[in-house]
Parts: structure tokens; sequence; C-alpha cells
């Protein structure tokens, strides 16, 4: 933790990310064996301290597991960098891309789109947030919704399913 914690006050006077450093910090970290919370710890301190090098730090991160990356790793990961980001849903995208291309061919790689989805539900400013599904009608407040259509907050049935929504140009759904 003291490491890394260098590395970034040495970036910020610098004024760039030292990856290298970043790199060599997140693979003895794994090599040392420390837990998931280290590691989240390790990641939300880099991508948070430079946002634009978020996806980068996952990157890395990812592929300093080697062969043995789990997709709790995965998910461990996108999250921590996600959290630290000044606006958590859109940064969702361009990490779970850079983590899907460090992961290449594994088979952890087909899990990064379900983790995606999952980590940006639970972002603070998802515009999705209070989104319910149900098979048909509205949902009344208080209801719990159930089924498959997508039904946007106050009952609106926007169509699709919760798997697979139909698209939709305006909050009203025309």
């Amino acid at each position: 933790m003291n490491q890394m914690a260098g590395v970034v006050q040495a970036s910020l006077k610098a004024g760039a990310l030292d990856m290298k450093a970043v790199t060599e910090i997140l693979n003895a970290a794994v090599k040392a064996g420390v837990s998931d919370q280290v590691m989240g710890s390790l990641v939300s301190m880099a991508a948070g301290a430079f946002p634009g090098s978020a996806p980068a730090v996952a990157s890395a991160a990812v592929k300093s597991y080697g062969t043995q990356v789990t997709e709790a790793n995965v998910r461990n990961v996108i999250a921590s960098a996600v959290a630290v980001q000044p606006h958590p849903y859109a940064s969702v995208s361009p990490i779970s891309e850079a983590v899907t291309k460090a992961l290449g061919s594994s088979m952890v790689a087909n899990a990064v789109p379900g983790i995606a989805v999952g980590v940006a539900a639970q972002t603070p400013d998802n515009p999705l947030q209070g989104v319910t599904t149900q098979t048909s009608g509205l949902v009344r407040p208080g209801e719990e919704a159930s089924g498959e259509a997508l039904v946007l907050p106050g009952g609106l049935p926007v169509g699709g399913s919760a798997t697979s929504p139909a698209p939709i140009s305006n909050p009203a759904g025309n």
C-alpha cells in the first residue's frame, strides 16, 4: 500500500501515472498473495488519482493474476476501478473493455459483460436506477415487480425483456 501511495504521489507531481511502476506493484501484490480487498485498494488508489488511466490500471491488475485469474478477481478489479471515478456509470464500459482485452481468450473473458452489467447497476449515477421488470400491466407504488417486461419507475412499460430491453429514445419509450 505504501509503495502504491508513493508511486501515486510521484505521478501526481510528474503529471502522469507511471504505469510501469503500478504494474510492478500489482504483480508483486499478486505474488505475495494479497487479499481481494487489498488488491481492490491498490487499484482504487491508482485509478482514483488518475481517472483517465483507470482502464489501464484495471487491465494491469487483471494481467497480474496471470492464468490464475478468477471471475471474483475480475469483478473486484472492475468494481474497485469504477467506484472511484467521477462518473462511475460512464466509466464501466471503457474499464470493462480494457479488462476484456487483457484477458484475451481466457474463459473468464466471457464473464466480463455480465460482471460489467452488475457493476453498472450498482453505480450511484446509474440512469436506470429504480427500473423494474414485470410481465404486464403497470407497477403500483410499493408493488414488487416480477417477470420479463422492462418497466420504468412509475410503471411505464418499455418493452423487451430484462436481459434484452427494447431500445428507447426517451424516458416515455417513444
